[in-house]
């Protein structure tokens, strides 16, 4: 039996980079108009929390991992390595 084991969970998601909704202040009946440049920049992040399968005095360890855009199948590959 291996007891160098660990168990590894990886999760992945994208977060949006537009601006937050604020508020303005427009005369009554009159409709304010928010503008602001619209760059749909997306950022990732991939994230490892692994557990160590026979000593639990190793504890649990989290790593993680910002890219500029979207991963794919390599990228994810390489979070992991």
């Amino acid at each position: 039996m291996n007891t160098r084991a660990w168990i590894v969970f990886l999760d992945e998601s994208d977060v949006s980079l537009l601006p937050q909704v604020r508020r303005t202040y427009a005369p009554r009946g009159r409709t304010p108009l928010l503008r602001h440049r619209l760059n749909w920049k997306r950022a990732s992040m991939a994230a490892a929390l692994g557990y160590h399968a026979t000593d639990p005095e190793r504890g649990p360890r989290l790593c993680f991992h910002l890219k500029p855009g979207s991963y794919d199948t390599p990228g994810l590959i390489e979070v992991l390595e």
